[in-house]
């Protein structure tokens, strides 16, 4: 029991300051190349805090724990919102901007309604993981061909060279790496003592334990008054937690989806998704009513879910 505990601990910080170096150096490296905050949010960003869910996915899945890589995800994707968002937005002010982010918010629920089309019949096979993946590269191509929100950020000309912030990337995906085994054989020993479904972990310890990078980068960007890194992290982040984290455990090794997630966990995705939608269109910045509604409806998830 302790073990699980120093394990899932240890597995943590090594999770949260591998992507924080990753998103340190890609977001440095992405203004000097004059790309916009929402665009770096929406990719760079996305992709790094979005790691810690992917090597964790692909370790699980190799394990043998197909439960802990699909509630990993869902579970991320609901924390990010409910747990990321309400709490940033509940601290500081932060304003989502309907007609920058209408047509991520779009690709988000279709990409969710994708995921429940595949995950219908209990398994994600290696062609729907090629699909989601592939679906992936077209919407990055996407994102920088066709760009949203503000005009691009000017070089800050930071004192770290290219160089340096390459070294940044590879030690924190290094970090990732040794970071997401140790979470993973923590959780997977926890669930084991405490008899709990390895879904249910998955959900909970282990996703909250992966979306803290997103939690960190999106109150610092909004603390920053960065609300377009802050709120592109997020949708990003839920994009590629499905076309990139599952598409890519499930063609390495296809997934066994617990039909069970559709009756809570899938419908808690969805309304969040819908709910980010509806935040967008109302008075900006987000009201701290608002935030407050997100972070009790993730509480309430986490009750139902136990």
């Amino acid at each position: 029991m302790l073990m699980s505990l120093l394990f899932l601990a240890a597995g943590s910080i090594m999770l949260y300051y591998g992507a924080e170096w990753i998103v340190k150096g890609g977001v440095s490296i992405s203004r000097r190349l004059g790309i916009s905050t929402l665009v770096i949010g929406l990719t760079v960003v996305a992709f790094g805090t979005s790691l810690p869910e992917l090597v964790v996915s692909i370790i699980a899945a190799l394990e043998g724990s197909s439960s802990i890589a699909i509630g990993n995800v869902v579970g991320s994707n609901i924390a990010n919102v409910g747990l990321v968002l309400g709490l940033s937005a509940l601290i500081f002010p932060i304003s989502v901007h309907f007609g920058y982010l209408k047509r991520d918010l779009f690709i988000y629920m279709g990409v969710c309604a994708i995921f429940v089309l595949f995950a219908f019949d209990g398994r994600l096979s290696r062609f729907e993981g090629a699909v989601l993946f592939i679906s992936l590269i077209f919407y990055v191509l996407l994102c920088i061909k066709n760009p949203q929100g503000e005009e691009p950020l000017p070089d800050e000309g930071g004192e770290e060279s290219i160089g340096k912030l390459v070294l940044y990337i590879i030690a924190g995906i290094i970090m990732l790496a040794f970071g997401a085994d140790l979470f993973v054989d923590g959780a997977i020993f926890l669930a084991r003592f405490l008899d709990v479904p390895e879904v249910v972990i998955g959900m909970s310890v282990v996703a909250f334990g992966t979306s803290l990078p997103e939690l960190a980068t999106s109150a610092i960007a909004a603390f920053r008054k960065e609300s377009a890194i802050s709120v592109g992290n997020i949708i990003g982040s839920n994009i590629f937690n499905i076309l990139s984290v599952l598409g890519l455990a499930s063609i390495i090794q296809p997934l066994d989806s617990p039909k069970t997630i559709m009756g809570l966990e899938v419908p808690f995705m969805i309304g969040y998704g819908l709910a980010m939608i509806f935040i967008a269109k109302i008075h900006q910045p987000i009201h701290r009513i608002v935030s407050a509604i997100l972070l009790t409806g993730y509480f309430v998830f986490l009750y139902l879910l136990f």
